[in-house]
């Protein structure tokens, strides 16, 4: 069956300021576009749907992800601002946290980000008999309705910040992870998940759920893998032995991530030899973008 990767959400752009807020860059951005423009660049079949506004930042987002052919045609256009992600560099060494991303624009001080549920919550004709890999970096009920109307799907979670899932009730978030077959945390929301979903480790988050595969991301300190063989749950850390001096590191998860997510679609086996393997290519991906500004190749 062939295979079409696909994401649902609000089309975001980035705008990156220097510390003294002089812009520096635009460009599309938000973690599930990021991940599918890197699944496009890696040759694969990517569809867009979603939400954004009639402005010409809606539109240089929208081309970000047509130049890379993916199709765009379940992209809503709405009569609202498109959402804007504000990157602020600090004036000294980059490190993972401390790079601003901000709701709140710097120079108006207004909020830049409000989410839409006016998008498409069923796939055309063409997609019906492909198998689909969803990936989502946000939770809300438009996004789970999307989830429920697929047959033939994996879904792939970016659990990257505590603000897309903290405001949800613990049955919500269950309900909604226990659709996913892959997950990838960061390290900053992982005390909040385990608190709120009473679990205490990754094997034990893992078997809540009933994936195939998690993946905790620890920036420098690398990844935890965890998966089933032979029925057995295994534990797998993985510190990357090359460093980067990294220009900007806003794309890096999202570059680890979208490996990851190809990886696992092409999988016969999840073990020991696919978690050494595959680490490799994502961390080949993450320094690759570390070492340009914005968070795209």
């Amino acid at each position: 069956m062939e295979k079409v990767f696909i994401s649902h959400g609000d089309i975001i752009l980035d705008n990156i300021y220097d510390c003294n807020l002089n812009l520096l860059k635009q460009d599309g951005g938000g973690c599930n576009w990021n991940d599918l423009y890197n699944l496009a660049y890696m040759g694969e079949t990517c569809y867009a749907f979603g939400s954004a506004g009639n402005d010409g930042e809606g539109q240089i987002a929208i081309n970000s992800l047509k130049k890379l052919g993916i199709n765009v045609e379940g992209i809503n256009i709405e009569d609202k601002p498109t959402n804007i992600m504000n990157i602020i560099f600090p004036n000294q060494d980059i490190e993972d946290d401390n790079i601003l991303h901000s709701w709140y624009s710097p120079i108006t001080n207004k909020l830049t980000m409000t989410f839409s549920e006016n998008m498409p919550t069923t796939l055309p004709e063409e997609l019906l008999d492909k198998e689909v890999y969803i990936i989502l970096d946000k939770f809300m009920p438009v996004n789970l309705e999307l989830i429920g109307n697929i047959k033939n799907k994996k879904v792939c979670l970016d659990v990257g910040h505590i603000r897309f899932f903290e405001h949800f009730s613990r049955q919500y978030i269950l309900n909604f992870f226990k659709t996913a077959n892959y997950m990838q945390l960061n390290d900053s929301v992982i005390d909040m998940l385990y608190e709120r979903l009473n679990v205490h480790s990754e094997a034990e988050l893992f078997n809540l759920l009933d994936l195939d595969l998690l993946v905790l991301t620890r920036g420098k300190k690398g990844a935890t893998f965890v998966f089933k063989e032979n029925d057995i749950v295994q534990t797998i850390h993985k510190r990357p032995e090359i460093l980067v001096s990294a220009v900007d590191t806003s794309g890096a998860g999202d570059a680890f991530f979208s490996t990851m997510v190809r990886e696992y679609a092409y999988a016969d086996n999840i073990d020991v030899d696919f978690i050494n393997r595959t680490f490799e290519l994502a961390n080949k991906s993450s320094r690759e973008i570390l070492s340009k500004l914005g968070s795209r190749k």
